[in-house]
């Protein structure tokens, strides 16, 4: 080093330097080195021995087959059951009651291009300060909401309500 070291890391340095001075071997350490360096390659870890790995996947393989069987009889037994149970289900249900949309709704919502070049809603009886659209959404029972069609308002005059709200009939 050509340059003057900083004095906290020479008071860290002489301190190192101390204590590795007062630092004596220990015979036990020789010792254990020795050993094993006498030893050579005749120390190996303890590795499982082929029976024992086998075993392990044996048992391993068995307790899967248990649980795959008593998987299999539970969904036995919850079958024989599920029919008389699901009847009763079934008849507390409403006759109207469907899984698939029957009523739903059609907005038309006018609307025109903002700055960034999106379709932004705006009132439908204030001035138009660009080219207006109209737009079809409906909206089911099931909470679908659909984007039915986008025309021009020039071209499609305004049907429906003053608020741009109509029904669709089923």
């Amino acid at each position: 080093m050509t340059e003057t070291m900083h004095p906290q890391v020479a008071t860290l340095l002489s301190r190192y330097r101390r204590e590795l001075r007062d630092t004596k071997p220990s015979d036990a350490l020789d010792a254990r080195i020795a050993r094993l360096v006498a030893a050579g390659d005749r120390v190996s870890p303890q590795r499982p021995s082929r029976v024992r790995r086998v075993s392990f996947w044996a048992a391993a393989a068995s307790i899967a087959a248990v649980a795959i069987a008593v998987g299999i009889l539970i969904g036995i037994r919850l079958g024989h059951v599920a029919p008389t149970h699901g009847a009763q289900q079934q008849t507390a249900l409403p006759a109207d009651f469907s899984l698939w949309p029957a009523d739903s709704v059609a907005l038309q919502i006018p609307a025109e291009y903002s700055a960034q070049g999106t379709l932004v809603a705006v009132d439908p009886n204030a001035r138009s300060t660009g080219k207006r659209y109209w737009i079809d959404v409906v909206v089911s029972n099931d909470g679908t909401v659909r984007i039915d069609r986008i025309v021009p308002a020039e071209t499609s005059p305004k049907k429906g309500a003053p608020d741009g709200i109509t029904l669709q009939t089923p």
